[in-house]
């Protein structure tokens, strides 16, 4: 990823949840609510050992360019189901007055 700061999946998950919150206040106060679902995130994301990491395995969101290229990389494709909910097992709705913690 030249010239682009990498993006580590924690982080990526770390965001959408943090949306999601956004979401949900942002909506407060209207009539119509959704619940929120089952959210799929897809990534594609380089597997690296790293002595950064203590020896571990981190893995890289990879943003391929516009051809598509992936030149010296191996990425693999991962898919994560997420349902959210709130901290007591209720659903979170959205427009609720009730923002998740």
């Amino acid at each position: 990823m030249t010239g682009l700061e990498r993006i580590g999946l924690q982080e990526a998950i770390a965001a959408l949840r943090a949306e999601l919150i956004e979401s949900v206040i942002a909506s407060q106060g209207e009539n119509l609510r959704f619940e929120v679902g089952e959210i799929a995130m897809e990534f594609q994301i380089e597997v690296e050992r790293s002595a950064d990491v203590k020896g571990n395995i981190k893995f890289w969101v990879v943003e391929l360019g516009t051809r598509g290229t992936t030149k010296d990389r191996n990425i693999h494709k991962v898919v994560i189901p997420l349902k959210p909910i709130r901290i007591d097992g209720r659903p979170i709705l959205t427009g609720s007055s009730e923002v998740p913690e």
